[in-house]
């Protein structure tokens, strides 16, 4: 989840990293590195899910250290409508901006929220 702060631009799409990216099982161009989602606000939300059920992966601290140690930062791509023309936004968060939580449910594995925050568009 997250938000987009964006000055008169309208969004289109949002480029996010997989599970299997954040693993370092995937790059991010490749078919299952990355999910590109149709945007009508600037609200995120999507659900990913993830293979770790292991207890070692059951605390959100835990989770975060091992994403850390694949990859040094979340990519992301926005698309943007800006003066009629598409043009495509790279955008690298920082893990020191983004929290994990563990949300609790009756299912098996491990759930989590990943909340991007509020992501400033530069225009």
């Amino acid at each position: 989840m997250g938000n987009i702060k964006a000055k008169a631009l309208k969004i289109e799409t949002i480029k996010l990293p997989t599970i299997a990216f954040l693993h370092g099982l995937e790059e991010e161009n490749s078919d299952r590195g990355s999910i590109e989602i149709v945007q009508n606000t600037n609200n995120i939300a999507i659900e990913l899910p993830s293979p770790l059920t292991s207890h070692l992966y059951s605390k959100a601290e835990n989770l975060i250290n091992l994403y850390k140690l694949n990859r040094q930062n979340i990519p992301i791509v926005i698309t943007v409508i800006a003066n009629g023309k598409s043009k495509k936004i790279r955008i690298e968060l920082s893990w020191d901006t983004i929290q994990i939580n563990k949300l609790e449910d009756d299912h098996f594995g491990n759930l989590f929220e990943v909340n991007l925050n509020e992501i400033t568009i530069p225009y």
